[in-house]
């Protein structure tokens, strides 16, 4: 079995960004982590904030139709935000934040021998794809968007049919690699892939290897049940998750995919899906986006940083409607906003800002 590949552009970037880290203030705080049982708390001035500034922030997002916020700061609770009728026990379809989920889980089944890396062909677990010019796209193009498959007329909610069968049918608008386009029934794919890879349910191997670790208690994947052509299949779109089970997510990703001291995914499989995993959206990794270089966001535009006037080392899950999970490792910080919002990624941009200017000095 070939060695995992994972390529991470601009080597000497995050190398600067690590040692600033390291130096940072904020990296000197103390390694908490939360238990099963509860969350420890901070005050806002405790963790190095203005808390006027970071109300200020807050009281803005808030009343920009979230149903809740909460920042972290050195494993800490700084802030915890909740709408009214909402609360830390109630969950909500996160959307395209799963996305970043499901690369974390490629990594960790890389590490477990199941999928050789990312240069892997899907093929070997799409068998349609074999013997077709769909045999050049590998996983890197999966999780990069840049696999060239049209996506034109797929469902994404649901779904009838065989997901799996429906979208691996789908056909080559582009040769692999050659153009990136924000496609969300390819990704729909990774969840079958990886089942075909792992030899289990998708849902179980979640939960072993990631949900069940890290303690997100609420959290259940979102399916429906197709018609495939020799029966009943499964069809995958999402997570529904709880504010708090987004924060943990946030700070295993913020501390380069550890939890409790202990290395759950490769540390170079994940710096390199929160860095340009392509030249054609510099914005965009493995199912993450990333502030290193200025690219595009899902619906194109004009290039530009993802997050402007935040540290380069910040990255983020962000889904529709302003589902957001962001980390920036040089501030030790974690900001997670669940809601509905037109301009999704305006408003992270804007609160992460934010959240980093009340940080003092």
């Amino acid at each position: 079995m070939s060695s995992p590949a994972f390529s991470v552009p601009s080597r000497r970037a995050v190398l600067a960004l690590g040692a600033a880290a390291l130096a940072s203030p904020a990296a000197a705080m103390s390694r908490y982590w939360p238990g099963a049982a509860g969350w420890a708390a901070r005050e806002p001035v405790e963790a190095g904030f203005d808390r006027a500034k970071l109300e200020a922030v807050l009281d803005a997002v808030l009343a920009a139709d979230s149903l809740s916020l909460m920042v972290l700061r050195g494993g800490y609770i700084v802030a915890e935000r909740y709408a009214p009728n909402w609360g830390p026990e109630r969950t909500r379809d996160i959307a395209s934040c799963g996305k970043s989920m499901v690369s974390v889980l490629t990594g960790m089944a890389i590490d477990d021998g199941k999928i050789s890396g990312l240069d892997q062909k899907a093929a070997d677990f799409v068998p349609a794809w074999r013997g077709t010019p769909k045999e050049a796209i590998t996983i890197r193009h999966l999780l990069s968007m840049t696999s060239g498959i049209d996506d034109t007329g797929l469902k994404l909610r649901n779904v009838q049919g065989d997901q799996f069968a429906l979208n691996a049918a789908a056909p080559l608008r582009d040769p692999p690699g050659a153009r990136w386009r924000y496609n969300t029934s390819t990704y729909h794919l990774m969840f079958h892939i990886l089942a075909r890879a792992v030899g289990e349910r998708f849902e179980d191997y979640a939960r072993r290897r990631l949900t069940g670790p890290l303690g997100m208690a609420r959290t259940t994947w979102l399916t429906n049940q197709g018609q495939g052509a020799s029966g009943p299949v499964t069809n995958y779109y999402s997570a529904a998750c709880s504010t708090r089970d987004l924060g943990r997510f946030g700070l295993f990703a913020q501390r380069g995919g550890m939890w409790a001291e202990k290395q759950l995914v490769s540390p170079d499989y994940f710096r390199a899906s929160v860095q340009p995993s392509q030249a054609l959206n510099p914005a965009y990794g493995l199912l993450w986006w990333e502030n290193l270089q200025p690219g595009h966001g899902a619906a194109g535009r004009t290039a530009a940083l993802r997050f402007p006037g935040s540290p380069a080392d910040a990255f983020a899950a962000m889904g529709a409607g302003g589902q957001l999970v962001m980390a920036a490792p040089s501030r030790d910080l974690v900001v997670v906003r669940q809601g509905a919002a037109r301009g999704a990624e305006t408003m992270a941009g804007d609160l992460l800002r934010g959240v980093i200017e009340s940080i003092r000095g």
